[in-house]
């Protein structure tokens, strides 16, 4: 009976055609669960030789679609050279925050400085979601997408009273403090304290923001925070085009100042998508200078309800210019072998690649055309844990990762994301 438990604890690592059994021991490393060699199909990189001819960096402050509270959907988009982010989906903010500002060399690499008081790793934290998280972009509703924003909204705001957007020091001098100045935004007020309370933007279509007003920030799941000054709402409209710097409550008197920066030199344009009974939103953002893309979906795919969710994700494509596009966000909560009518608007692996199929053929392309997506990076969100029966002991992520790269025929780079790794694209 001993050595039945064993061989029961002790995988052993078998092919199975193109699959593997993990050969874990109580999976107790991360190498108990990934094979080593594939490791970096999960961070990407970010340092300065893996972001040499990128333009873009990534951050995931959260990765799963559900049970994990601790890494629920979000991420942050930065351009090189930039100390300033803008959120994408908030599903887990602080935790996300914590871990990225506790790798080693990140501080560094993104130029980020800390108020000398700032020692602690829940200081450093709270220091980064107030001065360097911009505003966010919220793709639906779900708690799993905007928990993290609502747990951390009271934390999420520099304070006239407390000196904090006075430059007093040089080595703060970055992030919204940094915006501020240029804009001028201080200098038109006497008295430091008299400075308004900086309202973040909170962008989405009106479905989203109608639920997020009256649904969560309504005084009694949460506090009005954004009636108090924390938070300006910014409804998008299905198909429109805006101006990031429009897209703030600052007047254009001051952002003209920074329109060549990130995030105030890009243009957001969303579409609403299917995601079961509820509408989602798609995101194109494009550099008004170089003209670069990326597309980030929040949840969508296949319904139960009567919504043509393939429709909605080809009138994205056709507003994509393919030689432009660096990366697309799509979430695979699931693996192939879930059937279709328990999806519940989301996405597999073959309908991923499927979809893969329609951007090449429906974006606006190139002459001669484009014939693959070598250049795009494929960004996977939302894959929910691997709590059931599952015959080849792997994570969700790994079943996934794989199932994508068996049908991969663009040559799409696929990234599976880690919590708090920066990618680079």
């Amino acid at each position: 009976m001993k050595y039945l438990i064993l061989i029961l604890i002790l995988f052993v690592e078998i092919s199975i055609g193109s699959r593997l059994i993990n050969s874990g021991n109580l999976f107790s490393e991360l190498k108990d669960y990934y094979i080593p060699e594939n490791l970096n199909y999960y961070s990407g990189g970010y340092s300065e030789q893996h972001c040499k001819d990128s333009s873009y960096i990534t951050v995931p402050l959260g990765v799963t679609g559900g049970l994990d509270e601790g890494s629920l959907s979000s991420f942050l988009l930065t351009k090189k050279g930039s100390s300033l982010f803008i959120g994408l989906d908030a599903g887990t903010v602080w935790q996300g925050v914590r871990r990225l500002t506790m790798l080693q060399d990140f501080n560094t690499v993104f130029n980020i400085t800390y108020p000398p008081w700032a020692t602690l790793p829940e200081q450093r934290a709270t220091w980064f979601i107030k001065n360097h998280i911009q505003g966010y972009l919220i793709g639906h509703s779900h708690l799993d997408h905007v928990g993290g924003l609502i747990v951390e909204s009271a934390e999420d705001q520099l304070s006239p009273k407390k000196n904090e957007i006075e430059v007093g020091q040089p080595e703060i001098y970055k992030g919204c403090i940094e915006m501020l100045h240029k804009m001028g935004y201080v200098s038109d007020f006497a008295n430091i304290t008299s400075i308004p309370d900086q309202k973040k933007p909170i962008i989405g279509i009106s479905d989203t923001l109608y639920s997020m007003a009256n649904d969560l920030f309504n005084g009694y799941v949460w506090p009005n925070l954004p009636m108090y000054g924390r938070y300006s709402y910014f409804y998008l409209g299905n198909g429109n085009q805006y101006s990031f710097k429009d897209l703030t409550p600052y007047a254009d008197k001051y952002t003209s100042k920074v329109q060549n920066e990130f995030p105030f030199n890009h243009f957001v344009k969303s579409f609403e998508i299917c995601h079961d009974s509820l509408t989602s939103t798609a995101f194109i953002l494009t550099d008004s200078i170089s003209g670069e893309q990326i597309v980030f979906f929040s949840d969508t795919g296949i319904s139960t309800f009567r919504c043509d969710w393939e429709y909605k994700i080809l009138q994205v494509w056709r507003n994509v210019k393919i030689d432009k596009l660096k990366a697309v966000y799509l979430e695979s909560s699931f693996t192939n072998d879930v059937a279709d009518n328990v999806l519940f608007g989301h996405l597999r692996p073959k309908d991923i690649m499927k979809l893969m199929d329609s951007l090449l053929e429906n974006s606006i392309q190139t002459s001669p055309p484009k014939t693959n997506l070598k250049h795009v990076k494929l960004i996977i969100e939302h894959i929910k844990p691997q709590v059931g029966i599952n015959q080849y002991y792997l994570t969700s992520q790994r079943m996934v990762y794989q199932q994508l790269q068996e049908i991969n025929n663009h040559g799409v780079k696929v990234i599976i994301p880690n919590q708090g790794v920066p990618i680079c694209f």
